[in-house]
């Protein structure tokens, strides 16, 4: 470009024609560019004036009601839900308060996503008072009328009851109280399994649980001192933070071998084990026994 703009412009447009003068003139700002922009589609948001600050819960909650009607008469009629929602009150000194919600399913339930809201309407602080409120749903996605059963209650994962109960909790104590686990491909009993992304996903493969599992497994498992025969007998005695227990019942060994195309090493040998005081535990050895004792033993789960 540097060596031909600062040639004659006729010379340019004998060669060039008139278009090459139109968009350097359009580049150096001497001429206007007109742009034909692309409009996004209208977002699930709705704003709501206020002739006079609201300083009232009742008055909010009156706010959120009209907005929640709006937002879910246009979701219903598009046939679609909300997965996220977000309120906010714009108050007269310029600060802005704002809640948040989330749902386990796709919603346009006025009453449940009211509820939600309701839960946590007491941290909003309107002062001086909220002049403009504004929903908005940032997270939509499809949500088609179930289909109804004639004999059946509808029950299971797909019951919207469930989905509104797990919502309410959510919103007491937290989305991260709340977890769901799906099997996973592996035989490593801590690598087995693996948190869901909702409550709408589908395992990939079976459980693959030939005896029973412990209800609480640990994420890594502790080290222990055991008391124990040779070769593949259960242990007789173990100690597990200071404490000494002695087994009266086992079960095992159950052999789990290492997943090779993971990382290298060696088997374990899983043992359910009971003590004295009716407590059960899931122990095992990792490795074969050996006069050096380099194999361990180690605890990986409770049965409750």
């Amino acid at each position: 470009i540097s060596d031909f703009i600062s040639m004659p412009r006729s010379a340019l447009r004998r060669r060039f024609g008139g278009a090459i003068l139109q968009r350097l003139a359009q580049a150096l700002g001497g001429e206007a560019e007109a742009i034909q922009p692309i409009h996004p589609p209208d977002p699930y948001s709705e704003r709501l004036p206020c002739p006079e600050p609201i300083v009232t819960r009742t008055g909010i909650e009156i706010a959120l009601q009209r907005l929640l009607e709006t937002v879910c008469t246009r979701l219903r009629s598009e046939g679609k839900g909300l997965r996220a929602a977000i309120f906010r009150g714009y108050r007269v000194d310029g600060q802005a308060q704002g809640l948040q919600i989330g749902t386990a399913r796709a919603s346009h339930n006025i009453v449940h996503l009211f509820y939600l809201f309701q839960i946590k309407l007491s941290t909003i602080e309107p002062a001086l008072g909220i002049e403009l409120f504004i929903l908005e749903a940032p997270h939509v996605e499809d949500h088609g009328p179930a289909q109804a059963s004639m004999w059946d209650a509808m029950g299971g994962l797909g019951d919207s009851r469930l989905s509104e109960l797990l919502d309410r909790l959510a919103g007491k104590m937290g989305a991260a109280a709340i977890r769901r686990f799906l099997p996973d491909e592996h035989y490593w009993p801590e690598r087995s399994f693996k948190d869901a992304s909702s409550i709408a996903e589908e395992p990939g493969s079976n459980w693959n649980a030939p005896r029973q599992r412990p209800l609480q497994l640990l994420a890594h498992p502790d080290r222990i001192e055991v008391t124990a025969p040779i070769p593949d007998y259960p242990p007789m005695l173990f100690r597990y933070k200071g404490k000494l227990h002695k087994i009266i019942r086992a079960d095992g060994p159950e052999r789990i071998e290492q997943e090779w195309w993971i990382q290298e090493g060696e088997h374990r040998d899983y043992y359910a084990v009971e003590d004295e005081e009716g407590c059960r535990y899931w122990l095992f050895r990792s490795g074969h026994y050996d006069a050096e004792k380099t194999h361990g033993w180690y605890l990986h789960g409770f049965f409750v």
